[in-house]
């Protein structure tokens, strides 16, 4: 059986965000064929208590003795530019599914451009010592395929033989489990502090490319329309690597317009596992984005989620997800308007039963085991590919410092 490695970028732990869900949700999906390792930038114990069956080890313990033993990787972000320098001869596939380079260019106010630079860097030796790319949607696909051919991956010499660039770059999305979400309402207001009765709006975390002010704006008119109904948002779970100006603001905002707090809740991130009764506590699901290429780009992985547990979505700047929701039946964009918003989250409650079973339908055909085909089958028969680029003469950061003490 072939041996695959998964390398994490984030933290595998009860209270996990979006990049090490999807680490760990590969690597289970793969192991249905191969014999498949998740690497942790984190402590192994604290791993497999999120990781369940999946074999965990420690990254920090040594990549060069993982690599001896794999067939295949996958790697994405940061963490990869230490798999290139410990594995060269290993076929990798390289996660691009999350664009940091442009999502971090919101953080430039805190970050500078330092981190600018070293995301180019990443990004540039991605794309030069990849084999195998994936991406999240037809939208990050061009704009990838935009980047390879500039770096020299796409020409000549393989474009004749693969105009569709099937086996270079595959859609391979978010997905959930294959079994329906089964959760407890009561259970879950419980674990997010949110009274038993009245609607509940759900945001989630915020990033400083979401615009939690428009649905503040919004929440006056919301509340006149329907009194007992609430908003949830949720602390990061990673701070100590995610800039936190955007949530401080709306804290701020928040307590302004909500001094108690009866209204408006914060509440620390839940464990990944505890999510199902989350969504049977939550009634709508408000994604709100800033303008631009973000934006454009972006996969909004909660409403997927979200769409799982049965949570009918509200989205502006959604992105390719929203729109895919809102033909299934499930969703409802709207204009960036205060009164247009608070009319879509009525609607949507209004409709709620409907909207909930086409988003079951719509998670149904999404699973984990769907949506990592393209990758299971380039798994199959993994090799370097002829096309690679020498690694650009660029120093690489450990992703190991970012997240570990010492």
């Amino acid at each position: 059986m072939k041996r695959v490695v998964v390398l994490a970028p984030e933290p595998i732990r009860p209270r996990m965000a979006g990049m090490g869900i999807r680490a760990l949700e590969l690597a289970r999906a793969l192991s249905s064929e191969f014999e498949a390792r998740l690497l942790v930038p984190n402590a192994v114990a604290e791993a497999r208590e999120a990781a369940g069956e999946v074999p965990v080890e420690s990254a920090a313990s040594g990549l060069g003795a993982a690599a001896a033993r794999a067939d295949a990787a996958v790697v994405s972000g940061h963490s990869a530019d230490a798999w290139f320098r410990a594995a060269p001869e290993v076929p990798v596939a390289v996660d691009l599914y999350d664009p940091f380079p442009i999502e971090n260019l919101h953080y430039a106010a805190a970050l500078g451009e330092e981190t600018a630079r070293r995301d180019r860097e990443t990004l540039a030796r991605s794309l030069a010592r990849g084999d195998f790319f994936l991406c999240a949607s037809p939208e990050q696909r061009l704009f990838y395929a935009g980047a390879l051919y500039a770096s020299g991956r796409i020409g000549a010499a393989n474009f004749a033989g693969d105009p569709e660039l099937a086996r270079l770059l595959a859609v391979v999305p978010f997905g959930v489990p294959a079994a329906p979400a089964a959760g407890d309402r009561a259970r879950g207001r419980a674990a997010a502090s949110v009274p038993a009765d009245g609607p509940l709006i759900l945001f989630g975390g915020i990033y400083d490319w979401y615009d939690p002010g428009l649905l503040f704006d919004a929440w006056p008119l919301v509340r006149s329309a329907a009194p007992d109904a609430r908003l949830l948002f949720f602390e990061n779970p990673n701070p100590e690597t995610t800039p936190q100006r955007a949530f401080a603001a709306a804290r701020a905002r928040a307590r302004r317009l909500d001094p108690a707090g009866t209204s408006i809740v914060f509440s620390p991130w839940l464990p990944y596992a505890s999510r199902a009764d989350l969504y049977a506590a939550s009634d709508v699901v408000v994604s709100i984005a800033s303008p631009g290429l973000e934006s454009d780009l972006a996969y909004r992985t909660r409403l997927l989620d979200a769409a799982w547990g049965g949570v009918p979505s509200v989205t502006v700047g959604g992105g390719a997800l929203a729109r895919e929701l809102e033909q299934a039946g499930s969703g409802r964009s709207s204009p960036r308007d205060p009164a247009a918003l608070a009319r879509a989250i009525g609607e949507t409650l209004a409709e709620r039963p409907g909207c909930a079973a086409a988003a079951r339908r719509f998670a149904r055909e999404r699973s984990w085991d769907r949506v990592a085909a393209p990758l299971r089958e380039w798994c199959g028969t993994a090799a370097v590919d002829p096309g690679r680029r020498p690694l650009p003469d660029v120093p690489a950061r450990s992703f190991l410092a970012r997240l570990l003490p010492g």
